[in-house]
């Protein structure tokens, strides 16, 4: 799973560097031959009347493909050493971890806004009439999108408080996962089968962070009623170190907890031990694993259903 996530992010960055390779050719192309491109008489895209009108069309937005292609170029350029730069200045821990990718959300959309001006003024547009009316137009927007606007506050305030970070194993909604990106609008999960669950940052009131202390995962293991319990805790006692040692996700000696049930065919013992969170189910597989193992060694069977019939006297 995870190098499935790597490779999509190396495809991102490939596809992203050939076009950076692509516009800075014709960046450095139209330098060298800017006089013949932005040349009206003696240049290559010059409109005649004797050209048919698909031709002078072409030679007319020519020119501005062009220079669209170095604002992209340099769009691109820019881009990639900000992320460079919020990618070193940003790492070791968590936390910084989490607001370099949050501050790197905000830098792209910053980025690409600029951008889409910077590409409207190549096309003719009044852009400063643009920038004037942005006041009346954010407004608008504004009331429109309140929703959004919460999710990007909810973000940061996310972000600043440090109750979530990238790397996190938490509960969101009872779905469980791990933390891979808290952007400026939303944050993903990844659980262990890799699927991904994309949450509005504004919609996530009450999570549950399972990565800050050590889990404390727990299971139960049924022993026939026949079966003497005074004799299971000492097989169990006598075996505990043969029993930690099968299970290498654990950081700590199992406990026996006690009797948990008196089920209908067997008497459920209950065990818990310490582990990371990220070794919580593993944990739980090894243990039940384990402790079956040496039950097993030791003449206690495993419990299955049984149905005891009492059949009534015929006086």
């Amino acid at each position: 799973m995870a190098d499935t996530v790597k490779k999509g992010k190396k495809g991102l960055t490939y596809t992203g560097l050939v076009l950076l390779l692509v516009f800075a050719a014709v960046t450095v192309l139209s330098f060298v031959f800017y006089n013949q491109i932005n040349d009206p008489v003696n240049g290559w895209f010059v409109i005649s009347e004797e050209n048919s009108a698909i031709l002078n069309f072409v030679y007319s937005i020519a020119p501005k493909l062009i220079n669209t292609a170095q604002v992209l170029f340099v769009t691109l350029l820019v881009l990639y050493v900000v992320c460079f730069i919020i990618a070193k200045v940003f790492k070791n821990t968590p936390r910084r971890i989490t607001i370099g990718k949050l501050v790197n959300s905000i830098v792209k959309v910053v980025i690409w806004v600029a951008c889409v001006i910077a590409v409207l003024a190549v096309w003719g547009f009044n852009v400063g009439a643009l920038i004037a009316s942005a006041g009346v137009l954010t407004l608008i927007i504004g009331l429109g999108m309140q929703s959004l606007i919460a999710d990007v506050v909810a973000g940061i305030f996310l972000v600043c408080d440090g109750t979530l970070q990238v790397g996190d194993i938490v509960t969101i909604d009872g779905w469980r996962g791990t933390v891979q990106e808290i952007g400026i609008r939303n944050t993903k999960l990844i659980n262990y089968s890799g699927d991904i669950r994309v949450a509005n940052n504004s919609t996530i009131k009450v999570f549950i962070n399972q990565s800050r202390e050590d889990s404390y995962p727990t299971v139960i293991v049924g022993i026939p009623y026949e079966e003497n319990l005074q004799h299971v805790k000492e097989v169990f006692e006598t075996n505990k170190e043969k029993i930690k040692e099968m299970c290498p996700c654990l950081l700590s000696d199992i406990d026996f907890n006690g009797v948990e049930e008196l089920a209908d065919s067997s008497v459920n013992l209950h065990f818990g031990a310490k582990c990371k969170e990220g070794d919580f189910f593993a944990a739980q597989r090894q243990m039940r694993g384990a402790i079956k193992t040496v039950f097993e060694e030791n003449g206690i069977c495993v419990p299955f259903p049984q149905i005891v019939l009492h059949e009534e006297e015929k006086k």
